[in-house]
């Protein structure tokens, strides 16, 4: 004789087999009968919506990263677009030690760095042309950018 196990596992098998093999009709009921004024209003509107076109549309609108940080602050303001800096000399790279007057003219001692030089007007040191002296003042004209800068002695000398 069988164990009672067996039996039971035998019985669940049987109708495990009968259930898929027996067609269980249901009625449709996603259509209600052609009678009813309610099926003549449905049969004028599409059953389904298909909504992957807006979904994609939407999708394609925003950056295809989406992991962006988004803000809900208004973005600010546009500025006016920026306009390219002209060129500028350096700074000039000498400091004056001292003047002296020779035949008439001013020549001045300046230095840059650990180097001291004497100018005399016209003379070219460094990217530099010395244009003018006078006791108060050394101009200098830039040579690259040919812009004029002054080199102030100052009163003490």
């Amino acid at each position: 004789m069988m164990p009672t196990r067996n039996l039971v596992l035998m019985v669940v098998l049987a109708a495990t087999v009968a259930a898929s093999l027996i067609d269980f009709e249901s009625p449709d009921l996603a259509s209600p009968p052609k009678d009813t004024v309610a099926s003549l209003v449905l049969a004028d509107t599409p059953s389904t919506v298909d909504v992957a076109p807006m979904l994609q549309a939407r999708f394609q609108a925003q950056d295809a990263d989406a992991f962006v940080t988004r803000s809900w602050q208004p973005p600010p303001p546009r500025s006016a677009p920026q306009i390219a800096e002209q060129p500028k000399a350096p700074p000039l790279p000498f400091s004056y030690l001292g003047k002296v007057m020779e035949e008439g003219s001013v020549v001045a001692f300046i230095a840059q760095d650990a180097r001291t030089y004497l100018a005399h007007k016209g003379d070219v040191l460094l990217d530099y042309r010395v244009e003018e002296i006078t006791p108060a003042q050394m101009t200098l004209v830039y040579l690259p950018l040919n812009e004029k800068q002054t080199l102030k002695f100052g009163s003490a000398n």
